[in-house]
């Protein structure tokens, strides 16, 4: 009977410890750095946590659903939205600030027509000018 007694206060603390942990708290944190470093991951992460955060706020407390925020997962999720948001407007920052490579415009001919007009006034200045000279 003792050693029944002993076994079962052995295995009372185990469960006990097991009970608090899931998925979500076993998952590893990542940083900042590691999701720059893995853009592709942090995009995939922050496109998976935006529906799984509107679900949370639904289906949690507010009690739980705060309780899920610091957890890894919660942590993971507002990390990776922040460098994926950071990298999209870095990225259009960059577009932004690119000068235009200027496209070379054809130059426009004149008219047919003006090009005689403009040989005409230099003309006309001429014999004005031979004509208004003295003898």
């Amino acid at each position: 009977m003792k050693s029944q007694m002993i076994a079962a206060l052995m295995i009372v603390p185990v469960l006990a410890g097991c009970e608090g942990s899931s998925a979500e708290d076993t998952a590893p944190m990542k940083t900042a750095t590691y999701y720059t470093q893995h853009l592709a991951e942090a995009q995939e992460v922050a496109g998976r946590c935006k529906l799984l955060d509107e679900h949370k706020q639904r289906t949690l407390s507010v009690g739980d659903y705060q309780e899920w925020q610091i957890s890894n997962e919660g942590v993971n999720c507002q990390t990776a939205l922040s460098v994926s948001e950071a990298a999209s407007l870095r990225e259009f920052v960059l577009k932004q600030s690119k000068p235009q490579a200027p496209t070379a415009a054809p130059k426009a001919t004149p008219p047919s027509s003006s090009v005689p007009v403009q040989q005409e006034r230099t003309e006309q200045k001429i014999i004005s000018a031979q004509t208004l000279a003295p003898v």
